[in-house]
């Protein structure tokens, strides 16, 4: 039982995704994940430590801290409430997700997927060990948005926007 957890464990690990920035791609998907008529509830004190670790991290780099960013979070919270019924982390949408933000001022969109990681810290690791995941991480970003949705079996998604 302990090597199947272990096992299981690793797998969750490895699912990160690359992360996107609005000038990766011009595919365009659908809208599908941007309206909903159910209300999803973010894990806002997940969401609260992901973004101070992270901004601790960024502080050891030298970087400014990000501010939280609601406009964001509440696109991340839609994007992870889609890949929830969607059950499969992805990017799907993430070019509306990015003309929306742009729409209302910002320069330039990223956005971090994960799923599977138990804890704030946990994410940040999964994702500093990914290049892409990192270089949004320590990109020219201003602000910040973080959507954490669980699964019925307690499984959190995640979506993090990062704007400028």
């Amino acid at each position: 039982m302990k090597l199947i957890s272990q096992t299981l464990y690793a797998l969750v690990a490895l699912c990160l995704l690359s992360a996107c920035t609005s000038e990766e791609s011009t595919e365009i998907d659908t809208l599908a994940n941007l309206e909903t008529t159910i209300e999803v509830e973010n894990n806002i004190e997940l969401a609260e430590e992901v973004l101070d670790v992270l901004n601790d991290y960024r502080a050891s780099l030298g970087l400014s801290a990000l501010q939280w960013h609601t406009d964001s979070e509440n696109l991340a919270v839609g994007h992870s409430s889609y890949m929830v019924a969607q059950n499969a982390a992805s990017h799907d949408n993430f070019y509306e997700r990015a003309a929306i933000l742009q729409e209302n001022g910002a320069d330039m969109v990223s956005e971090n997927v994960a799923y599977g990681f138990r804890d704030a810290a946990s994410v940040l690791e999964g994702w500093l060990n990914s290049p892409a995941h990192k270089q949004a991480i320590e990109g020219d970003y201003t602000h910040t948005g973080v959507g954490i949705v669980m699964t019925e079996t307690g499984i959190p998604y995640y979506t993090q926007l990062f704007i400028r």
